[in-house]
């Protein structure tokens, strides 16, 4: 439980400089969907909600319903199996996540993209 709370702020400050740096490196909302710079971070972003989306069904129900089995004294089998695919769905999307940051490192930013550089 305690991890829980040191990983829910970490995932914020995460967060929060995220928006931050993106919004240096795209400069507007259009250009997230106009540009491939603002593509590739729109689908980093929506993997990052499917993770969070994972952690969140792991931390609110899969965890809960396995204490509650090993309390009653039920099998545990069946409670391991989903919090082991849904921990291995975490894992999948985290890795896929930092493909994509490592190819959004290698790209022009978005607000670069607008800019016409002068021939020298």
């Amino acid at each position: 439980m305690r991890f829980s709370r040191i990983g829910a702020i970490v995932v914020a400050a995460l967060i929060a400089s995220g928006l931050i740096n993106a919004w240096f490196l795209v400069g507007s909302v259009g250009k997230l969907a106009t540009t491939p710079y603002g593509q590739l971070l729109l689908l980093k972003l929506g993997l990052l909600f499917g993770m969070l989306a994972l952690a969140a069904l792991n931390r609110f129900h899969l965890v809960p319903s396995l204490v509650a089995a090993q309390e009653n004294g039920e099998s545990l089998a069946s409670s391991l199996r989903r919090l082991r695919w849904s921990v291995r769905g975490e894992q999948v999307l985290g890795l896929l996540i930092v493909l994509i940051v490592s190819e959004l490192g290698t790209m022009q930013p978005a607000i670069a993209s607008a800019r016409v550089l002068p021939l020298p």
